[in-house]
């Protein structure tokens, strides 16, 4: 954690506050989420909890699109205080339900909803903001920062809430979230774009803009391939690091405990990749090589999981894994990032934002249903299957090599200047 702390020290100001009040509001939010998930599952049961699942995602699904112009109508850093300042009322409101005691499913959808909203407009501000903030050479340094923090977030926002959890009770984990959402919205307070400070796109109405958004994600053919190939990916990774995993562990007769060693592996391996194993193995090979290596290994290390009988081994495939993840994000983002063009990023990032969500929802239902027909051990390896095929896929997406072999000067707006059509308004 330290290699990846060293380098914040050499951020401006401005980015520094966006990716500790990034990680402080991810550590509150994966505190809450599993807080959540153990205090619906005590006191109104598996019913409960299927519901409200169900219903949070319908809600981010929605809300995604539907708040996608808002980053780019407003200032970025106006959008990311409000948004820090609703989720703060939301993190205040469940402390005070858990500490009253008063469980009402109808009032935790309620606060979930205003969450997804919260969120929705929150995180494409927040994810297309680094190149406001940064130039484009400090760029890939802030976004290794960015993913060090989500990996240290993954890794400790779980671990803080159990401990909450068993030492002192549902009340205390809900004050440790709304503590660390307290931070989250002091740093935000603090925010200041210093060279956007509002966006021109904003002409066409409320759907207008949205609808602009969505035509110019699809109108990029290398972002829209890169976009559904990614999403693919997702839906075949996702279950072997979630759904399949207790069941690959039990299958072995293992405890629960090797699934947080799993589950901590695979951050520690982002961490560690992030530190600097990405960034060297990038350089040996350049960026394509890079990313179809990284996505050979990755699917390899997925089958190997459904065939490795040893605790340990699985927990260094998942560590694998892990690192080849922090390869497979940082290869093109700073690419993508400075190629949409200023008054777009916003609603592409929203695009591609519920994109994730829809994988995410699919992965397990894609899963279950192998399930009813083979084990899980030839799930994997389905699994992996299907995940090599989908890389093969995105190293196949139309400019994707000759795109990633720009430089970082001649790749700012590149989709603006190769395909104008997509940003132009429509009558």
């Amino acid at each position: 954690m330290t290699s990846v702390l060293n380098p914040l020290r050499h951020q401006q100001p401005a980015t520094r506050r966006l990716l500790v009040g990034e990680m402080a509001g991810l550590l509150a939010g994966a505190s809450t989420q599993t807080t959540l998930a153990w205090w619906i599952a005590h006191s109104g049961g598996s019913g409960d909890l299927a519901r409200y699942g169900a219903a949070m995602a319908i809600c981010a699904m929605v809300a995604l699109p539907l708040m996608s112009p808002l980053g780019d109508r407003w200032a970025k850093h106006r959008v990311v205080r409000y948004a820090r300042g609703v989720l703060l009322i939301e993190a205040l409101a469940l402390a005070a339900m858990a500490f009253t005691h008063v469980y009402s499913w109808p009032m935790l959808c309620l606060c979930g909803a205003l969450s997804a909203v919260s969120n929705a407009a929150l995180m494409p501000a927040q994810a297309s903001m680094l190149p406001e903030l940064v130039s484009a050479d400090r760029l890939p340094e802030a976004i290794r920062l960015r993913r060090g923090f989500q990996a240290a977030g993954g890794l400790m926002g779980p671990a803080l809430s159990g401990a909450l959890l068993a030492l002192h009770g549902i009340a205390a984990a809900m004050m440790g979230a709304l503590l660390l959402m307290v931070v989250a919205a002091g740093m935000a307070m603090r925010l200041e774009s210093p060279q956007v400070l509002r966006s021109s796109a904003a002409s066409a109405g409320w759907l207008g803009d949205m609808r602009a958004g969505l035509r110019a994600k699809w109108c990029v053919p290398v972002d829209r391939w890169w976009t559904l190939a990614g999403a693919l990916m997702m839906v075949f990774f996702l279950p072997t690091t979630g759904l399949l995993l207790p069941l690959r562990l039990q299958s072995l007769g293992l405890s629960g405990g090797w699934f947080g060693a799993c589950g901590a592996a695979l951050s520690l391996g982002v961490m560690a990749g992030v530190a600097g194993l990405a960034d060297a193995l990038i350089r040996r090979l350049d960026r394509v090589r890079a990313i179809a290596v990284a996505l050979g290994i990755c699917g390899c290390a997925m089958g190997a999981a459904g065939l490795c009988d040893h605790a340990l081994a699985l927990v260094a495939l998942f560590a694998l894994m892990g690192i080849c993840m922090s390869v497979t994000q940082l290869v093109g983002q700073t690419h993508r990032m400075l190629a949409v063009p200023e008054a777009f990023r916003s609603r592409m990032a929203a695009a591609q934002l519920t994109l994730a969500h829809l994988a995410a929802t699919v992965a397990p239902a894609v899963a279950g249903a192998l399930l009813t027909g083979w084990c899980v051990d030839a799930v994997y390896l389905w699994m992996a299957a299907g995940f090599l095929v989908s890389g093969g896929l995105l190293l196949a997406v139309p400019d994707f090599r000759p795109f990633l072999r720009l430089d970082h000067a001649r790749v700012k707006n590149w989709y603006g200047q190769q395909y104008p059509e997509a940003f132009m308004p429509r009558p």
